[in-house]
Order: C-alpha cells, then structure tokens, then sequence
C-alpha cells in the first residue's frame, strides 16, 4: 500500500508541470497558495487566528518584493469543519484556483480527504492544523506535519504522569472520529510500553454537549488519571461534570484542547486541566523586538490577541516561504518538497522547541510541552518533556 500511495504521488509530481514546463499554480508574477480551514465551525478558535498568523507572514513577504520576484496569492476556503466542504472548498481550490500547495488544512478527516485530491494532482498539502499521525505516515513525499503526532502526545503526557506522579491505570474519553482512534492508539501504545492499566475507554459525537452520564461511568470506574481526546466545548464539559462529581485525580488533554476559552470557561472551574502539546505560547513580555511587533501588528489587523494559533500559523507560513526562496525561481512542487527536507532546527520566533524535517523525518517536532490551568490561564510547567 505505501509503495503504491508513494507511486501515485510521483506520478501527481510529474503531471503538476505541464508539457511546456509551467508548473501549475506558478506565474511569472505570482505563486497560489490555498487552505481549508475552519472560520465558522466548531474548531474556529484554530482556523481564523491560525489563517490570520499565516496572512501576516504572507503580507509581510510581499511587501518586501515576494518570493524570486512572484507575489503569494493566498487563498483561503471556509469548511465549517464540515467533510463534505472540505471536499468542495478543496476542488475549488484545486480545479477554479488551479493552487500550487495547500497549507494549514483544518482537521483529521477533513484533511485526509483533502489530500486524496491534492495527492492525485501531485500538489504539496504541508503543515496541515491536525497532529494525527495519518498526515505524515506512511512517508509520502507530498505530505509533512509542523507537529510531534497525537499519538506521541499521548504517551508523552502518559509518560509524564507515570513517572512523576506513579499513575498506574488511566480512563480514556474521546471523540468518534478519525482524531478520537488517533489518540486512542496513541493511549493504548503508551499504556502497553509502560505497563498502565486502561480502566476505560469512552467515545461521545463530536456535536455531544451533555456528559453526566460519561462522567459518572469514569468515576466509577476508579482510574488513576483520565486522558482527554477532546476539542473545546467537550473539553469544558467533561472536565467540569466530572470536578462536580468529585473526581481529583490528574486530567490532561492535547493540544487541541489549548485554547484561552477553555482556560477561561465556566468561572474558574477549570483550574488544574493539563495539556502536553508541541507548542506554547509566547510570552510577549520578554523583551524580544520581533514579538512584540508582532503583537502590536497582530492587535492592529485582527483587534484580538495572537494566540497560540495564531503563532502556529504564521511558523508555518514562514516556513513555507523559507522552502520557497531555497527551491529557487525555478519552481516545482519536487522542489519545494526536497527544500522542506532540508529545514534543520528551525528556531520557533515564538520560543517553542526547533523543527526539523528529513527525508525520513515528516514531523517536524522532537519534543513536548506541558501546561496547566492556574487562575483562569495557561502556564508553563515543564518544557522539552520526551515522548
């Protein structure tokens, strides 16, 4: 099967440039690049400040003359998270926009069918806004993830817990979804490796609001810690049901669940969540010139604080632009994909861990961070936690 999906690409990178040489999606003036993302869904508070981190980056290149002297046209569709949008969003921007790559596609299954397409058009889709494992393995030589996967989040926060605080079973509850079985064997994995009993597993609908039910079955099941496969509102419901029905042991979930709202939800009731995630966000307080600009930038365009997401997108649309100008005017996806391979230690602006990438290395993190709700915010306890 991979021989056969790392064929198909080959032939998509060979029908990408046309028979007099003009690669698609690439003028003489300008390179189209496309996203779906997430701007009115459920994983909106990802999509828009990620699409906005990336439209800074994207700005400030062509302000500055572009890339070999092309302008990026950057071309962003709205899913609403929804798979059959992602679907038509990715056709649109495939077929009427006739993109170069594609960026920052928002969700598991909402990217994996965008790339069935992109794959068959032999067009890069890179640094998707998902962390399942399934973006970059197997290796494709279209596909490459900004993040360390789903399934090492998991066994880096397992890891974590079983070390620091002697956990020896764990309850899992997450989502039916392609995201949900991604978590679930990264808990599985990590509870075979070190020796934790998994006391339960629960899936709820993505659309799932009421959880007093769920809450009670992990209580009574009596585990030492719970794993959270969740997003935001779930994240918030589960969490908060099973506090008020008395539950204390540790609650950590992924960086999915990193967002301010969720810190910030249910008048202080969130206190203690953990998450371990690939990445933090800054502190704009530092003194650092380049983040506070950007703060002051970011204030200016979108009249909203840069989250973490934000800062994710604009990473990836900077190296984006960093494996343009390496693969030269003479641009192909071929190229631009060996330029990306060539990215070693790539240092995060917004002081998060290095990227790297490789023939055979399509995730570009090595190591985690974990964080907890204290006062309603997100703070960092423990950086470069191994997974």
């Amino acid at each position: 099967m991979k021989n056969k999906l790392i064929g198909a690409a080959a032939l998509g990178l060979l029908l990408a440039t046309s028979a007099t040489g003009q690669t698609r999606g690439v003028t003489a003036n300008s390179i189209i690049i496309g996203s779906h993302t997430d701007l009115s869904g459920p994983l909106a508070s990802w999509g828009v400040p990620a699409t906005n981190g990336a439209r800074m980056r994207i700005d400030a290149v062509n302000a500055a003359g572009g890339i070999h002297g092309r302008q990026i046209d950057f071309r962003v569709e709205d899913t609403q998270y929804q798979v059959p949008l992602t679907v038509r969003a990715t056709n649109r921007l495939v077929q009427r926009d006739n993109i170069f790559a594609m960026i920052l596609g928002a969700g598991t299954a909402q990217s994996m069918a965008s790339m069935e397409i992109t794959d068959r058009e032999g067009i890069p889709n890179v640094f998707p806004l998902t962390a399942a494992r399934s973006m970059a393995h197997p290796i494709h030589p279209l596909h490459v993830s900004y993040f360390v996967s789903y399934q090492d989040q998991a066994v880096g926060a397992l890891r974590h817990f079983h070390e620091s605080e002697g956990i020896s079973s764990v309850c899992l509850q997450t989502q039916s979804s392609e995201y949900g079985e991604e978590v679930t064997e990264g808990v599985r994995g990590a509870a075979e490796e070190l020796g934790i009993e998994i006391k339960m597993i629960g899936t709820h609908r993505t659309t799932e609001t009421e959880f007093a039910g769920v809450a009670t079955a992990i209580r009574n099941a009596d585990c030492d810690m719970v794993y959270l496969g969740t997003t935001g509102r779930d994240t918030i419901g589960l969490y908060t049901t099973l506090r008020q029905l008395g539950y204390s042991g540790p609650m950590a979930g992924n960086m999915v669940s990193y967002l301010p709202v969720v810190a910030q939800a249910a008048g202080g009731a969130m206190e203690g969540l953990y998450v371990v995630s690939p990445v933090s966000n800054a502190d704009f307080a530092d003194g650092d010139p380049f983040r506070a600009e950007f703060l002051t930038a970011y204030r200016s365009a979108f009249g909203d604080e840069p989250t973490v997401q934000a800062q994710v997108g604009y990473a990836s649309a900077d190296l984006l632009v960093m494996a343009l100008e390496a693969a030269g005017p003479d641009l192909t996806a071929e190229g631009l994909m060996a330029a990306i391979e060539e990215i070693r230690d790539y240092q995060d602006p917004f002081g998060g861990p290095q990227i790297s990438f490789g023939a055979e290395k399509r995730f570009g993190g090595d190591s985690l961070i974990l964080l907890q709700v204290q006062n309603s915010a997100w703070v960092q306890l423990q950086e470069n936690l191994p997974f």
